[in-house]
This record gives C-alpha cells, sequence and structure tokens, in this order.
C-alpha cells in the first residue's frame, strides 16, 4: 500500500516535470524560429558579378539554420533528460520522507488495536470462564468476586482508551486551574500508595516555595499514575523529591534499557510483560503533560528517574 502511495507520488511529480519541460522546450524552438526567419531574396543593387552570389547566401544561412535548431534541440534533450533524472531521484527521496511518518502511524494504529484487543480478550476469557463455574458450583462467591475484578480492569482499560482517543481528538479540556500545595498533596498521595508497597516511600522537599497555580486533578492523575508504577517496578524503596519547578519519582528496581526509553511512553508498551496493567498509564501521562504545557522525562542509570517540569 505505501510502495503504491510513493509511487504515485513519483509518477505524479515526473509527469508534470515532463509536461513543463514540454511546454518550455516547444516555447524555445519556437522563439527560435520566430527570432531566426527564413532568409529572403537580395533585393537590393548588385554587389558581387557572379548571378548566384545572392542564392548561396541564403542556403548557407538556411543550413546554418538548421544546424542551429538541431544543436539547440540536442542540448534541450539533453537538459531535459539530465533535468528528469534529477527530479527522480529527488522525488524519490522525497516520497520516502513523506510516506514514512504515514506508515510509522499506521503501523502504530495496528498495533494499538492489536494490543486493545488482547487486552479487552483476556478479562473477557476470564469472564466467561468463571460463569461456566458459576453455572457448575450454583452462585460460588469466589466466581463472583473474579468476574467483579476483571470486569472493573475491563471498564478502566476502555476508559483509559477512551481518553487518550479523547485527547487525540482534542476532546478534553484541561481541569481548571487553582492553587495546590504541592508539599502537602504529594504527601498525601504518597500515604495512600505505602499500603501497596513492601518497601518505604521517602519523600523530601527541596523547593521554597511549594504552592502553584494549576490543574489539581490533572496534577493528581499524573502523580498516581507515576505512584503506581513505581510500586510494581521497585525493589525496596521509592524516592519522591520536589523542586521548584519539578517533582521526581525514582523506583531503585530493574533500570530500562536505552532501547526501551525511547518507547516507554508508548500505548501498551510494557518493559516487563509480567507485571499488572495494561501499558497506557504513562502514555496518559504524557498525553496530560502535553495537554498543560509539561514536559514528562525518563532516565534509567543506577536508578529509574520519571521526572515532571512545570
Amino acid at each position: 500500500m505505501f510502495k503504491k502511495l510513493r509511487n504515485k507520488i513519483i509518477i505524479i511529480t515526473m509527469a508534470i516535470t515532463t509536461a513543463v519541460l514540454l511546454v518550455a522546450g516547444s516555447s524555445i524552438m519556437l522563439f527560435s524560429s520566430t527570432l531566426r526567419p527564413e532568409p529572403k531574396p537580395f533585393a537590393g543593387p548588385a554587389i558581387f558579378d557572379a548571378p548566384d552570389n545572392d542564392q548561396e547566401l541564403r542556403d548557407y544561412i538556411k543550413n546554418d539554420r538548421k544546424e542551429g535548431s538541431s544543436r539547440l534541440l540536442a542540448t534541450l534533450l539533453s537538459v531535459g533528460i539530465t533535468v528528469e533524472v534529477i527530479v527522480f531521484l529527488i522525488s524519490y527521496y522525497l516520497s520516502e520522507k513523506i510516506v514514512a511518518p504515514v506508515k510509522e502511524s499506521y503501523d502504530k494504529q495496528k498495533l494499538f488495536i492489536a494490543n486493545a484487543s488482547h487486552e479487552l480478550k483476556t478479562p473477557l476469557a476470564v469472564i466467561e470462564a468463571n460463569m461456566e463455574a458459576i453455572e457448575v458450583a450454583k452462585g460460588s462467591e469466589e466466581w463472583k468476586n473474579n468476574i467483579e475484578n476483571e470486569i472493573t480492569h475491563a471498564n478502566k482499560l476502555v476508559l483509559d482508551l477512551l481518553k487518550l482517543a479523547k485527547m487525540d481528538a482534542g476532546g478534553i479540556t484541561k481541569s481548571p486551574s487553582e492553587q495546590v500545595d504541592l508539599n502537602a498533596t504529594i504527601g498525601e498521595r504518597i500515604e495512600i500508595f505505602k499500603p501497596k508497597f513492601t518497601g518505604k516511600i521517602v519523600f523530601s522537599k527541596k523547593a521554597k516555595d511549594t504552592k502553584r497555580l494549576l490543574p489539581k486533578q490533572d496534577f493528581l492523575q499524573v502523580l498516581d499514575i507515576l505512584l503506581d508504577n513505581a510500586t510494581k517496578y521497585g525493589d525496596k524503596k521509592i524516592s519522591v523529591v520536589l523542586n521548584q519547578n519539578e517533582f521526581m519519582v525514582i523506583n531503585d528496581g530493574k533500570t530500562i534499557d536505552k532501547k526501551d526509553l525511547e518507547k516507554i511512553f508508548d500505548r501498551f508498551y510494557q518493559t516487563d510483560k509480567t507485571k499488572e496493567g495494561s501499558g497506557l498509564g504513562l502514555a496518559i501521562a504524557k498525553a496530560i503533560c502535553s495537554q498543560n504545557g509539561w514536559q514528562i522525562s525518563c532516565e534509567s542509570d543506577k536508578n529509574t528517574k520519571f521526572i515532571v517540569r512545570f
């Protein structure tokens, strides 16, 4: 499909180039003929004794005119062929550049659909299996709880997909800004996440003024995503650091390879497939940050560090 698109671009470009060259060449040949009219018989007083000198002069001019036209035509043809070759090479190169982002977007869309289908398929299969178990076990609470958990998982996945789709379409407006005490807010969220992590979560404040005017709900969602991610991948310690114009969430778990760092914010991308989650959290965090003009990045050397700059 993309080869056909590339070839169409090249064919259209070459067709336009050929048409322009033909029109330009024809115009040059026509003007050349107009500027060099056929020689007329000499009508003035006889200069030469021989009566056929005038005819020889006219024949010479005619021959010279034909040779000039031939040379001009050969020059135009060589120039035209050279231009066609150059335009072909340029159009081929540029068409590859034009098609590349379209192909990349298409491949991402295919991967997105495949991953979404896979993620939705799992809870639906579990629900189906537990429904069959309920029929056999006649109302076992264990099977009902499994169904509720999977429905919650599927519902969250669908809501996350809808949120990303709305963000892509510009259908979600920023939350209203308000004065937020980042020190108090971060401290409160850490207390909520402490029971989910077997190690310790340490919060350090390095900012002099911790109050900022920003959309609180957006900030909370990004913070929750990063804390949730840290509790999944952290080992013994999670550090949250608040600076003047940024905050960081650092975990001491397995570091991320450089090749994975480039894709860490892609949808459904997970460095460890064994961990719970759909791989949409960081993609949503990045979308929220972009919407608010914030910057989010990830560094992974001795520790894995997520940085959000306001």
